[in-house]
């Protein structure tokens, strides 16, 4: 281990003396008319030539901007800010090795009357970047109405399965962050969180396939952070989105946003209200075979018409105070309460070897669940001089709660005549407690004018307590009996700490960034039915290299490699158990091993319109949902095992452009093969699928304030969990949009899948399992949204961190389901 880090710190060192030379860099400093700061205006880098976009950066709180790594030639500056004049600055001539200092600017007010103001400037659906793609959610009118979990869905390389699992550029493992914190939910659970999230509350998505050191180790496929809206003007500013949605069942999201800024302090607040109801159909047909043979003994044709409701009521509030000019502190406090209900329907036709009629089974479920979540956030910022040597430092305390309750009736009708001969009746109280705390301390140390370090500690702690209480009815004595066949007390612990360093150089053409990152894990669970236990106790290296070469203004090559680790979600590993009927449930894996990735990454983009990405995952002890089935029973479950191994071979392009004045497009194609080998029920898995997945979206401007929108996806027939085949499956949005009331107001009108094509098909026949599933929901829809910003358009005072010490446990909660 001593070894390894002496190694890493001399290249380090090597390298930061072989790039000792910078390229080109543009400073100043933007202030208002009375020599106050002007903070997050936007710095756009114009080639002078044809005036396109080289770089673009924001200003800091004291005004000032940077921008490094600009190559030999002669540039124009664009500066805007809200409530300021553009301002244009006069041919800058850049040399490598130089600075060009443009002072203090100061920039004009706009003018007081609104009328004679148009608003022209539009942001790009999606900007690809050095280090990671970001879209822009309100550049996309179809977005309107909708959830984030459907801005996800259409995001470039994102897909989202029948069950909600995210996965990116065909690879599973996602971490999903929130103002770069992370939900500590996992798979379904994530899923319910983010169908409760109105996509008016949503800034930006950002996808990083390959992030640095710096970020936790977890998530196989990379991360993606969601950036919520926030407020940056000085006095009391704020906005009001109101939604309405009709499917087959009508759905609603709102929020208000408010903030007020004066001086040194900044308060804010957003209250968000949502009310989903819809449908889940979903047909099962599975057949069983005599043992050691083809012939069939059972047919069973299942089909589900289930229903769901939940509200989602949510507040943040958080404070930040700015001490002196280079220190701040901040406060944050969150909660959220999502009761939700879900009831089934379910008849399931049980048919002999040779095609007759021998029973039918019909069940009645019910699943209600009373989700409680609150967190509180805080933290700390000091910069130490004026090189940027800076500290900063965060603590955060997250509890989630949930009172799930389960009943399921079933009752078995035996065939001729229809007569009932059999009944099983379940209920369950299944309280789940998961209490996360977090701390974490970064330093960022600049190396001269185009190179830094960056380290930092962090440790969090977990514990979770999940009480499944299973009771069955006695037809004999009248009573409902424990079953302790089903009940189960799982307790766990886990404790991980980290240590990273990170490097950046810039030289000339070259930028160069190499990571290390460091995390022990110590683990304990315990199930209290049976007095088993386990621990786990073990240390890991995660490295994160990235290169960077600008051939020229047009071309830019990128390389990276990184490695990272997938730790199960809390509720995977949860040993109950979700019922459908009597012959069909969903149970966790308390014995789940972590899975480990290496990712590579080629890239080239040209005139940061077309981006093409060349990559390459490996990845061991891979958790997947498999099926298990009891041939006798005839009961087929779904559980997670670290089946195989998993080899995944990509190429994604993306362009995104505007075509013509009024129509802008962005296409993002990724066709991969996934290939993957190991054991599942005790038969060996060597299987290999080739897949493509694209969306477009195409942005329609009709004179000075109407707005239009024509985008959908597709995803061809492609491998899921090692041993289910999905079958094609896509759709279609559209959108319009007015800007009213003076530019402040925004209506926007969206059709979402009007042909009805999105619906999940799939089949799983491996060993004795043969299994066909098909499910649709409510997902035609038209949306109608309005949104409104009110108060001061003027730009200044602190800007509030967007990140904390909650950076890996929160994508990992579970205790519950929703479909």
């Amino acid at each position: 281990m001593k070894n390894i880090y002496t190694l890493f710190f001399l290249l380090i060192a090597t390298t930061s003396v072989v790039f000792a030379q910078s390229a080109g860099i543009l400073k100043g400093q933007l202030s208002d008319s009375k020599g106050a700061a002007i903070e997050a205006a936007t710095i756009s880098v114009l080639n002078a030539a044809d005036k396109k976009l080289v770089k673009i950066t924001t200003s800091d709180k004291e005004g000032k901007f940077e921008l490094n790594n600009l190559a030999d030639g002669e540039y124009l500056v664009q500066i805007s800010a809200m409530g300021f004049n553009t301002f244009n600055s006069a041919v800058q001539t850049i040399k490598a090795g130089q600075e060009t200092i443009l002072g203090t600017l100061k920039l004009e007010p706009a003018s007081a009357d609104l009328k004679a103001v148009t608003v022209t400037a539009r942001k790009a659906m999606v900007e690809v970047k050095a280090d990671k793609t970001v879209v822009n959610v309100d550049a996309f009118i179809s977005n309107a109405g909708g959830t984030a979990l459907e801005v996800l869905e259409k995001s470039p390389g994102i897909s989202v399965d029948r069950d909600g699992n995210i996965s990116l550029k065909g690879k599973q493992g996602v971490i999903v962050l929130i103002d770069g914190k992370q939900t500590y939910l996992g798979g379904q659970d994530l899923a319910n969180y983010l169908r409760n999230t109105p996509s008016n509350q949503l800034e930006t998505v950002e996808i990083m396939t390959q992030p640095s050191a710096k970020f936790d180790a977890s998530g196989n496929s990379g991360i993606i952070n969601i950036r919520t809206k926030k407020g940056r003007q000085n006095g009391f500013n704020g906005s009001v989105n109101l939604g309405y949605i009709q499917g087959v069942y009508p759905k609603s999201s709102n929020s208000l946003n408010l903030n007020y800024k004066k001086d040194k302090i900044s308060v804010f607040s957003t209250l968000s209200y949502s009310y989903w109801q819809g449908f889940n159909s979903l047909n099962l047909d599975r057949k069983f075979r005599v043992k050691d043979s083809d012939d069939l003994s059972a047919v069973f044709d299942q089909k589900t018409d289930g229903g769901f409701n939940s509200t989602n009521a949510g507040l943040r509030v958080g404070a930040d105070y700015q001490i002196d000019k280079n220190t701040s502190l901040g406060v944050q406090v969150n909660g959220t309460y999502n009761p939700r209900n879900f009831m089934a329907d379910s008849r399931a036709d049980i048919y002999d070897g040779k095609g007759l009629l021998d029973s039918s089974n019909r069940a009645f479920s019910e699943n209600t669940d009373k989700w409680k979540n609150y967190g509180a956030n805080l933290n700390f910022r000091k910069k130490l001089d004026t090189t940027g040597r800076e500290i900063s430092a965060d603590l955060d305390y997250i509890w989630y709660g949930s009172k799930a309750k389960q009943t399921s009736d079933n009752y078995t009708f035996y065939q001729p005549g229809n007569i009932l001969t059999d009944s099983f009746l379940l209920k369950g109280d299944l309280p789940s407690d998961i209490r996360i705390y977090s701390a974490k301390v970064d330093y960022v140390h600049p190396l001269g004018k185009a190179g830094k370090i960056e380290a930092g500690v962090k440790s969090s702690y977990v514990k979770t307590d999940n009480d499944a209480r299973y009771t069955t009815w006695d037809a004999d004595s009248k009573t409902w009996e424990i079953d302790q066949s089903r009940s189960n007390h799982f307790l766990y612990e886990e404790n991980i700490n980290a240590v990273y360093v990170n490097y950046n150089r810039e030289f000339k053409k070259w930028s160069l960034q190499t990571g290390l990152r460091m995390e022990h894990t110590n683990a304990k669970g315990k199930q209290l039915s049976n007095n088993e236990s386990f621990k786990r106790d073990y240390v890991q290296l995660f490295p994160t290299a990235f290169a960077s070469y600008k051939l020229n203004d047009k071309n830019q090559l990128n390389a990276s490699y990184g490695r990272r680790i997938e730790r199960p979600n809390y509720k995977d590993m949860n040993p109950f158990q979700y019922f459908l009927d009597q012959y069909t449930y969903q149970a966790g894996n308390p014995y789940l091993q972590p899975q480990f990735s290496h990712n590579i990454e080629f890239s080239h983009n040209y005139k940061g319109v077309l981006n093409t990405t060349l990559n390459y995952t490996m990845t061991t002890d891979i958790i997947n949902d498999i099926l298990k089935q009891n041939d006798s029973t005839k009961v087929t479950f779904q559980t997670k095992e670290n089946i195989a191994k998993r080899r995944n071979i990509g190429l994604a392009i993306s362009y995104n452009q505007p075509l013509t004045k009024w129509w802008t497009v962005s296409v993002f194609g990724n066709i991969f093969h996934n290939q993957f080998e190991g054991m599942v029920n005790n038969l060996p898995l060597d299987a290999g699928f080739t897949s493509f997945m694209g969306n477009i979206n195409n942005q329609f401007k009709f004179g000075k304030s109407w707005g239009g929108e024509i985008s959908g996806f597709y995803r061809s027939k492609a491998q899921e969990a090692g041993i289910l085949i999905a079958k094609p499956m896509g759709m279609f949005s559209f959108g319009l949009s007015k800007q009213v009331l003076k530019t402040k107001g925004t209506i926007k009108l969206s059709v979402s899948d009007p042909f009805r094509l999105m619906k999940f098909r799939g089949e799983t026949v491996f060993g004795p399992i043969d299994t066909k599933i098909n499910a649709q929901w409510d997902n035609r829809r038209v949306a109608l949204n309005f949104s409104y910003r009110f108060g001061k358009l003027q730009n200044g005072g602190p800007q509030r961190r967007k990140s904390g010490s909650a950076t890996d446990e929160q994508n990992r909660v579970g205790s519950g389901n929703q479909q």
